[in-house]
């Protein structure tokens, strides 16, 4: 079943002005020409380096029966009377307000995640969990920002009773925004890192900018992490402020409502046991590394606030499953396993790979890629002479830095006694690659980690990966 968006709910939603009138419902919206938009309404946007104004023509040729735009443009006269054109002060602004209007529309309960790591994975479970009893949404990739979050609910059909919502941030204000567009009946700050410190300045603006989502969402069910010392902040002025709604998670604390802990680890799997609502279990969860007992804890805290009983809980965990970039396992045609955790990288993540990569016993070699941490600010050098301080102390056989931060790293690296190859470079080198892919074997392990923007996936690709 699929949701229909009338030409009146349009006006009304975004007060926008309608220059001409041939089609009057649609059943989606789109922002790309790329993709097939056949009876959809094209919403103009601009981005850092395009301007969709520029492509309308290019909308209509791939189906778009109709246009909301900002402002006229060569081309956009001859299509009045063949599309319907609606103009609104701001394209950016009117997807937002639509998206507005349609969570308000429709019966699905939105559950927001936010936080510095972990959010993705967490919202990725939190729906194979609420999969398994109700019809859930949520948002794929990355499509967790101004636009994402709208066009995020703007997906949400008329059978679905939950949406799962991540919520992006890399300023102040971005938060309570995205919560005054979806209006989370449940929100979640996962933890609070050093991410964003280049764009925030310091680590309490970085706490402030996340704090937004419960100071944001008074009467949402409010769930905490009692593990991360700022998140411990937020739920002490939760209690003292009378918010009544809230449930906690923790590995310490008995009397949270969720107390789980990781007793066994492995390259793929983690031993999870302890108690959700009272319930003890024990369960063997097909995921790798011991920080994914906190995402886990953080699900299972969702899935019991949302109505899932612990059993069903403790039922759904075994099912739960790594995504694309996320402590994936990969096998090579040698047989070496590889853990590929590129998809983003900030200091709390790159520490817990590497002591999840300390952990593991193996009779072969233990090869890092470490690549840059993007948006640290005036921390870089020092963060990064960190994380090489933490990777030479892991008993690697071979480490590769990729990144400009390559001189602050080697200078971490010095300061252990590491004596084994280290390989260093400003930016992929495919000859680095092909070097280090000749010699591994299936008695080796690898893991490889960096930010997105330093698309580390070249490397893995560069070694034939199976399935990848």
């Amino acid at each position: 079943m699929s949701w229909t968006l009338t030409l009146a709910e349009l006006l009304k939603a975004t007060g926008g002005k309608a220059h001409s009138q041939v089609q009057t419902e649609w059943t989606g919206v789109g922002t790309d020409t790329r993709k097939d938009l056949s009876g959809k309404l094209f919403i103009a946007l601009r981005g850092e380096n395009h301007d969709a104004h520029d492509f309308v023509t290019d909308a209509v040729a791939q189906g778009a029966s109709a246009l909301l735009v900002d402002k006229f443009v060569p081309g956009l006269n001859e299509l009045v009377g063949k599309v319907t054109l609606v103009q609104v002060k701001d394209t950016l602004r009117g997807l937002q307000d639509l998206g507005a209007y349609w969570r308000q529309k429709n019966r699905a309960k939105i559950i927001a995640i936010t936080g510095s790591t972990g959010k993705t994975t967490t919202k990725e479970y939190v729906a194979a969990l609420l999969s398994q009893r109700f019809k859930t949404h949520f948002n794929r990739g990355s499509y967790n920002n101004h636009w994402g979050v709208p066009l995020t609910l703007l997906e949400i059909q008329p059978e679905h009773e939950f949406a799962v919502v991540e919520m992006g941030m890399n300023h102040s204000g971005e938060i309570t925004r995205l919560c005054e567009i979806a209006k989370p009946d449940f929100v979640l700050v996962t933890n609070v890192g050093q991410a964003h410190l280049g764009e925030l300045g310091n680590q309490e603006a970085v706490v402030q900018a996340k704090w937004e989502m419960y100071r944001a969402c008074p009467q949402a069910m409010h769930i905490y992490n009692l593990i991360n010392e700022h998140t411990i902040r937020m739920h002490q002025e939760a209690k003292q402020k009378g918010i009544k709604r809230i449930l906690t998670f923790s590995a310490y604390k008995s009397n949270a409502e969720v107390n789980l802990r990781v007793t066994e680890t492995g390259l793929d799997f983690i031993q999870v046991m302890g108690l959700i609502g009272g319930v003890e279990g024990n369960v063997r969860v097909p995921v790798f590394g011991r920080q994914n007992g906190t995402n886990i804890m953080a699900a299972g805290a969702v899935a019991l606030a949302a109505g899932m009983t612990p059993e069903q809980i403790w039922s759904g965990l075994p099912q739960l499953a790594g995504s694309w970039g996320r402590n994936q396992l990969v096998k090579l045609p040698s047989g070496t396993p590889v853990l590929f955790d590129a998809y983003n990288a900030n200091p709390e993540s790159m520490a817990a790979l590497l002591k999840n990569v300390f952990e593991l016993p193996t009779t072969g070699r233990k090869i890092l890629v470490l690549g840059e941490m993007l948006e640290l600010g005036k921390d870089t050098a020092r963060l990064h002479e960190e994380l090489g301080e933490l990777a030479g102390n892991i008993d690697a056989h071979t480490i590769w830095f990729i990144g400009p931060s390559q001189a602050a790293f080697e200078r971490g690296v010095k300061r252990t006694e590491f004596k084994n190859t280290l390989l260093l470079s400003d930016s992929y080198k495919e000859e680095l690659a092909s070097r280090i892919g000749s010699m591994l074997n299936d008695q080796d392990i690898v893991a490889i980690k960096g930010s997105r923007g330093m698309k580390l996936e070249r490397v893995i690709q560069s070694w034939n990966p199976i399935g990848f």
